[in-house]
């Protein structure tokens, strides 16, 4: 693990990890999820080799450990990308546009986007990941990412809209 124990990092990027989980959940009742993704850490320590930042490497673990909890209860049903040939919008207004939310709003608007969408706006948008840390979590390319983020902001802003909430340009 080289230059990080696993209390380090538990103590650099514990509330990361915490609202990663919230918001890819839509519950605060993540402890659990929390204390998964660092004991898997202490597990993998030894698999981890820098590749990539820490933070990046334990939200994946984070990801990964509620993707498999999902599927073991059936509550993920696999969801198909929703493909837009619209015009992507400018990632400064839509990101100013997640800032000004409060977070009940945003929580509620993002757990009604596909998991694809939600994934991606809370990695990029939320956590303010670059596109790189994102499309390493992700496991797909930078370009990907990016163009999933731009249809992933248009189609939260259409759900606000759609809820009364309305911004200005």
């Amino acid at each position: 693990m080289g230059d990080y124990s696993v209390a380090d990092l538990f103590q650099s990027y514990e509330k990361d990890v915490t609202s990663f989980l919230i918001y890819y959940t839509g519950s605060v009742e993540v402890e659990d999820l929390v204390q998964d993704t660092f004991l898997v850490a202490i597990n993998k320590s030894s698999s981890f080799k820098g590749d990539s930042h820490p933070k990046t490497w334990l939200i994946s673990i984070a990801r990964n450990i509620v993707i498999d909890r999902y599927r073991r209860r059936k509550v993920w049903e696999r969801i198909k990308h929703v493909l837009s040939s619209e015009e992507a919008y400018s990632n400064d207004v839509e990101a100013n546009l997640i800032t000004k939310l409060d977070n009940t709003q945003l929580n509620k608007a993002i757990h009604k986007l596909s998991l694809p969408y939600k994934e991606v706006v809370i990695l990029r948008g939320i956590l303010d990941l670059s596109s790189m840390e994102a499309s390493t979590i992700l496991k797909c390319s930078q370009n990907k990412v990016n163009v999933r983020y731009h249809r992933a902001l248009k189609k939260l802003r259409e759900l606000l809209e759609e809820d009364g909430f309305f911004y200005d340009r």
